[in-house]
């Protein structure tokens, strides 16, 4: 009897695994039927609690850097600036030098930038007359550490999955972006998103 309890449950852990696994790749993941039998009432019960433990178990936060091991990069030309992992390699700054990225030297493929650029668009003389107050932005859904609202979206992809920031403060358009390969970003979610909260602008009196 005993064997046969273990089995039930191995095969619940395997069906459960399984589950999680669509969910990742973006699959349809059939509804299980409703339970009316007691024992079977406990057993789905069980592979639920062990459903919670292997989502709990697969966001580590083991890539979250200790305290004191940070950089901060600061933009020379539109004076944002972000953390970085100390331990993180910098890539070569464009020529006009609107941003930089920085990479995991563990894992090449996961990396963080940021870049910004003035947003002018021509307006004649009776676009001006009739644009009396400034259009509200419905895309904010994201307030960072300094207070600015701004669009945070998330990208799952087949290989690469992606956290981007957008932030308009004046003009100037200000983006931050970090990816990672899909099956790793659980890894790095919450150590990206961190670090989208400390993404800072200069105030517009500040601006270039």
């Amino acid at each position: 009897m005993a064997r046969r309890h273990d089995s039930i449950i191995v095969t619940f852990v395997y069906k459960t695994g399984l589950a999680i696994q669509r969910m990742r790749t973006n699959q349809t993941v059939k509804p299980y039927r409703s339970v009316t039998d007691p024992r079977a009432a406990r057993l789905s019960a069980l592979a639920s609690l062990l459903a919670s433990l292997v989502l709990l178990t697969s966001c580590r936060t083991s890539e979250m850097p200790l305290a004191g091991t940070w950089k901060t990069y600061h933009n020379p030309r539109y004076n944002f600036e972000f953390p970085y992992p100390s331990s993180w390699t910098a890539e070569p700054p464009p020529d006009n030098q609107d941003g930089q990225a920085f990479r995991d030297p563990k894992n090449p493929q996961a990396e963080i930038r940021g870049w910004a650029g003035h947003q002018v668009k021509p307006i004649t003389t009776k676009q001006a007359q009739q644009q009396t107050a400034p259009v509200p932005s419905s895309k904010a859904n994201f307030t960072t550490a300094q207070g600015l609202s701004g669009a945070l979206n998330v990208n799952i992809g087949p290989e690469i999955s992606s956290m981007t920031l957008a932030l308009q403060q004046g003009d100037i358009r200000y983006h931050w972006q970090a990816r990672s390969p899909s099956q790793q970003f659980d890894d790095y979610y919450r150590f990206f998103y961190y670090i989208a909260q400390q993404y800072r602008v200069p105030p517009p009196s500040q601006q270039p």
